[in-house]
């Protein structure tokens, strides 16, 4: 449970606000799963093409012209062209589309290929070019990169940037690293909502990788950050506490990790933060911690949280040395 609007956008590195109209939308996309769809779904030609249009908000004569005028697609000519297009198709695969369509699906290949191309069955007078199976595989992984972790919360365009400089990485740390900019971006602009918002798409990317140990550093950054928030000291009242998420993600790693591991780990992360102000001493947060994994009620203890710190009137938030902090 999120306190702030930013879980509800995407976030860019390039645009505080204001991100142009369409920046999303790249022509790397649309194309891909216009060939994504009919080389491996096995759609027609038209029907991907209204699919991917309505998808990415563009008109259907739009993208057709741009598939055609580009060589995406290439107008049928004689039976032996269509039959080269056709060798990504196994047998099985036509035969289905005949008996979808109510036609028979016997004899050999050659005659089951025939009555495709007679019937006009794969497209509407198109069919795809060598240039798009090119196309489809050079863009294949970057795209599923994307797709996997990164495009419900990231501007495409930015990470094909970013992947054009790293792609020769081993792909799993390329999604890793690009969320690692936007973490230290959160960290430069002080920026609270942004730094707990891409910890927690960490958290949800090595949960996707059953990496429970990596997922611990990244819950307990954002337990950290949560209880002491140093960048919300104008708007402590506002400070929710605890997030609902973190505190069933802390309780699920208890049972994967352990509570020793897990407390451990915890003085760790808290001495890698450079607080150079507290709200939550470190022994104050290491006891909400324990409550937390002994499944006390979530409500009390952000209750409690609220009136001791966050909503008191009298509390004067202490400017100390990191060195200071091992005192609590």
């Amino acid at each position: 449970m999120f306190d702030n609007n930013v879980y509800s956008r995407k976030l860019s590195l390039k645009y505080m606000k204001d991100v142009p109209k369409d920046y999303d939308v790249s022509r790397i996309q649309y194309i891909f799963d216009f060939i994504y769809l009919v080389l491996k779904r096995n759609a027609r030609i038209d029907s991907a093409v209204k699919g991917v249009a309505n998808e990415y908000g563009l008109s259907e004569s739009y993208l057709m012209n741009y598939l055609v005028e580009n060589k995406y697609i290439l107008s049928k000519g004689d039976m032996d062209a269509f039959s080269k297009q056709l060798k990504d198709y196994s047998t099985k695969a036509l035969k289905k589309i005949l008996k979808k369509h109510g036609l028979k699906t016997s004899g050999k290949r050659e005659k089951i290929e025939k009555r495709i191309f007679e019937n006009n069955l794969l497209a509407s007078g198109y069919h795809l070019s060598s240039k798009s199976k090119v196309f489809y595989k050079n863009k294949k992984r970057r795209i599923k990169i994307y797709n996997e972790c990164l495009c419900e919360y990231y501007y495409f365009n930015e990470f094909n940037d970013f992947y054009m400089d790293n792609y020769r990485k081993k792909e799993a740390k390329i999604p890793v690293e690009f969320i690692k900019l936007h973490i230290n971006k959160s960290v430069e602009d002080e920026n609270h909502g942004n730094y707990t918002f891409n910890n927690h798409v960490m958290v949800e990317h090595y949960i996707l990788k059953k990496n429970y140990g990596k997922m611990l550093d990244y819950v307990l950054k954002i337990f950290c950050m949560n209880i002491n928030p140093i960048w919300k000291i104008t708007e402590l009242k506002e400070h929710i506490g605890i997030f609902l998420d973190n505190y069933n993600h802390l309780i699920c790693l208890k049972d994967e990790l352990g509570k020793n591991r897990i407390i451990n780990t915890f003085y760790l992360i808290w001495d890698s933060f450079d607080f150079n102000r507290i709200i939550v001493p470190k022994f104050e947060a290491y006891r909400v911690l324990k409550d937390i994994l002994n499944i006390k009620d979530y409500y009390k203890l952000n209750n409690k949280l609220y009136e001791r710190f966050y909503g008191n009137d009298d509390l004067k938030i202490k400017r100390i040395t990191q060195k200071t902090l091992f005192d609590f």
